[in-house]
């Protein structure tokens, strides 16, 4: 049996924030130590609960003083971010960890997030759909970059000079991509009552058409809305105020 632990993480609000980054790098530090297999961060911009903004950049201190332990985000909410800036810092993560990556994507869940983003009314799981198809091609294709989109475009032509190296985006050092889970599918209790990793949009995305991608999305996602949170791995909690304002 694989172990996984999962945290946002959860913390009181008066607690020194030092000290709770310190803490939390421990956690993962004794869950490899234990045997676990992965360890998942969440990503909140806006929760003195739960303080983590950048899971890839806490997790990047943890990379050389570890061995084998993969690191999940969970999630990154792509609505909340530009595609490119999400393709380029996962791929040098990728390569930091030397492939001990798994990337855990979502709509979102939090409330003053989405404020904050101005994504609150927006149809988020269409825009993750668009982001993580978009992220896959700036990853499978080489300048001129011209991916056009409903929410972002991407365009790298102009300013491309290929022969001082001007204009290529980073690829992953997991070819193609880094292994994909969706918010929603991180942990499926269906099987009799074990938790097991989900298929994720990976498996539903590859390969389908858009639409077919979208709709799968948005039944989980219920017409754009964050969908419930999955159960942790290990040291879950009821996460307070997601989703709140829809």
């Amino acid at each position: 049996m694989k172990l996984g632990l999962f945290m946002m993480p959860l913390h009181d609000p008066k607690r020194n924030y030092t000290e709770v980054l310190q803490e939390d790098r421990e956690a993962i530090l004794l869950a490899e130590k234990l045997g676990y297999d992965e360890a998942w961060v969440g990503e909140h911009y806006s929760a003195a609960t739960e303080p983590i903004p950048d899971p890839l950049q806490f997790m990047a201190t943890l990379i050389p003083i570890t061995k084998s332990i993969k690191f999940g985000t969970s999630v990154l909410n792509l609505p909340q971010h530009h595609p490119a800036v999400v393709a380029g810092n996962c791929a040098m993560f990728d390569h930091l960890s030397k492939g001990r990556f798994i990337m855990g994507i979502g709509p979102g869940g939090l409330g003053s997030d989405f404020e904050l983003f101005k994504v609150m009314d927006k149809n988020r799981s269409e825009m993750m759909v668009e982001s993580i198809e978009t992220i896959h091609k700036i990853w499978s294709s080489d300048p001129p970059y011209r991916i056009p989109g409903k929410y972002w475009d991407i365009t790298i032509d102009g300013a491309y000079q290929p022969r001082l190296g001007i204009g290529p985006m980073l690829k992953p050092y997991q070819k193609p991509y880094p292994p994909l889970r969706h918010e929603s599918l991180l942990v499926d209790r269906t099987a009799g009552g074990r938790a097991r990793l989900g298929p994720g949009l990976g498996e539903f995305h590859a390969g389908r058409p858009r639409q077919d991608a979208l709709a799968a999305v948005s039944r989980r996602c219920r017409g754009g809305r964050a969908p419930r949170r999955p159960r942790a791995m290990a040291c879950g909690a009821h996460h307070p105020g997601h989703g709140n304002r829809r």
